[in-house]
């Protein structure tokens, strides 16, 4: 498979109307930027079509009356946009989302028309104006009077088939029941069904839908020991199994799989062309004792099926090496020291944050280590109490598992980013892939850099991230997927740009 992306960077700009021309730096990395303009709206989704093409879903109003609206970029530019009237065969629609899909971009609306809830896809034209009807895609009955559309949309990695999955209201039995509708690209159906998990849904969580790069519809859940209720925290005592279905028509063929007394947290779901199919996620010890203590994370776990014969290729546990999880942390984050003190060497919290599956069968991805912390203070002359949250996204953990079912190579990128009651929005990285090489872009200081913009590292500790004019830059790291080499250069300066970006 040959990865096409498109990197979207978010930016914030200081001067509305500057004019930023194509730079090409010291990296060897070259920049391509439009003529940056007065924002049409928020920005909600890029819909990429190939290159310096795509589309974007902006939402143009306040909270809550406003439009939404698709615009184009063509070669980076703005050439055209349109407002997404919201209207479907039965009259006025609610609005779901948008794909572009097979060189045709569909709206999709829903609404509820004689107690059935309706999904339509709208075709739109190279004007952005509605392309004829809208067409129903999929419907269920639910009688109640307030009852309100619960359609997924997802779509292939490819971008060549979509699925629609909806849960039907109303079964009187302790498991949860789906419908669902895959389509091509034409909107034709390949497979439609509906099913019953076979298990207790209090007991259960899915973890994600996928449309595999064939058209294929998986799923996998997580079965728990006792019901989840957690909502913003995880529970690491209550992991009992994890499920892996293919569903067919009403059928679910499920993947046996021996995971002896570990845990799999943060699952990710990825496909290749070839009918290649991996799920994969962190694991760590199901032990109880050790799992209030520590929660410690030991490597990836892989499956990796055969969609063709719906086979099961390869299953394994790949344990990261210890001397690489036991690597000092960065002594410049004060949360990190207090873990040291605490807890010893561990790896916290840790998410998966992108698979690729490359045209061989290997994987490649990233994890980064992170972590909220609340402090709570009382004022005993108001009586009040303030809350101050510690957003923390730390090193990035990259690595490439080959088909001999061992790491090929795993390095850790060394990035501390620490902000305070804001959720973290410029934090994190971006990361993609165009077959040969991974890389990841994330903002940085530029203390970090020597005046060629060279990345240095000291006794593997690093500045944190800074958002000043004068020291937040954007940095990027190349690993090469042969040999695992790291070659981490200055992107741009904030300085430079007048923009800070915002790498999602």
């Amino acid at each position: 498979m040959l990865y096409k992306v498109i990197i979207s960077f978010f930016v914030f700009n200081i001067l509305y109307f500057n004019v930023l021309s194509q730079v090409e730096y010291s990296n060897n990395f070259d920049l391509e930027w439009g003529t940056l303009e007065r924002s049409p709206g928020s920005l909600l989704e890029i819909l990429p079509q190939n290159n310096a093409d795509f589309y974007s879903l902006r939402w143009s109003g306040g909270r809550s009356f406003g439009t939404y609206r698709v615009v184009e970029h063509q070669n980076l530019q703005q050439v055209n946009q349109g407002r997404i009237k919201q209207v479907a065969q039965s009259g006025i629609a609610n609005f779901e989302t948008a794909y572009y899909v097979g060189e045709q971009l569909y709206v999709f609306l829903s609404d509820k028309v004689n107690g059935e809830l309706v999904l339509y896809a709208q075709p739109y034209s190279q004007e952005l104006t509605p392309n004829g009807s809208s067409v129903v895609i999929a419907k269920y009955n639910n009688d109640k009077m307030n009852a309100k559309p619960n359609f997924g949309v997802i779509s292939s990695e490819n971008k060549e088939y979509i699925g629609i999955v909806w849960e039907i209201p109303g079964r009187k039995t302790i498991s949860d029941a789906y419908g669902y509708v895959i389509l091509d690209q034409y909107l034709n159906k390949l497979n439609q069904g509906a099913y019953n998990i076979p298990l207790n849904g209090n007991l259960t969580s899915i973890n994600e839908h996928h449309i595999s790069n064939t058209g294929d519809y998986f799923l996998s859940l997580t079965e728990h020991k006792r019901p989840n209720d957690r909502i913003f925290s995880k529970d690491y005592d209550n992991f009992k199994a994890l499920h892996v279905y293919k569903i067919k028509d009403n059928a679910l063929t499920e993947f046996s799989l021996s995971i002896e007394d570990k845990r799999i947290d943060d699952l990710k779901m990825s496909s290749n062309d070839d009918g290649i199919f991996t799920l994969s996620g962190v694991y760590g010890s199901s032990e109880i004792k050790q799992n209030r203590r520590k929660h410690l994370v030991e490597g990836i776990f892989v499956i990796r099926i055969d969609t063709d014969v719906d086979s099961m290729i390869f299953q394994g546990f790949i344990p990261f090496r210890k001397d690489f999880i036991s690597m000092n942390f960065n002594e410049k984050s004060t949360l990190r020291s207090r873990r040291k003190r605490n807890r010893e060497q561990e790896l916290y919290n840790y998410k998966i944050r992108d698979i690729f599956t490359l045209n061989d069968g290997s994987l490649v991805g990233s994890i980064e280590q992170y972590y909220i912390f609340e402090r709570s203070s009382y004022d005993s002359r108001t009586g009040l109490t303030s809350t101050i949250y510690y957003y923390y996204y730390d090193d990035i953990i990259a690595f490439k598992i080959g088909n001999d079912k061992a790491f090929d190579w795993q390095k850790k990128i060394n990035k501390s980013q620490i902000s305070t009651n804001d959720g973290g929005p410029f934090s994190s990285y971006s990361s993609f892939t165009d077959g040969r090489k991974l890389y990841f872009i994330f903002n940085d200081n530029l203390k970090n850099y020597n005046e060629e913009g060279k990345f240095m590292q000291n006794n593997r500790e690093c500045y944190p991230f800074n958002l000043s004019r004068r020291k937040n830059i954007a940095a990027i790291t190349a690993v090469d997927l042969a040999s695992g080499a790291l070659d981490r250069n200055m992107l741009f300066s904030r300085k430079e740009l007048k923009s800070i970006v915002v790498p999602k």
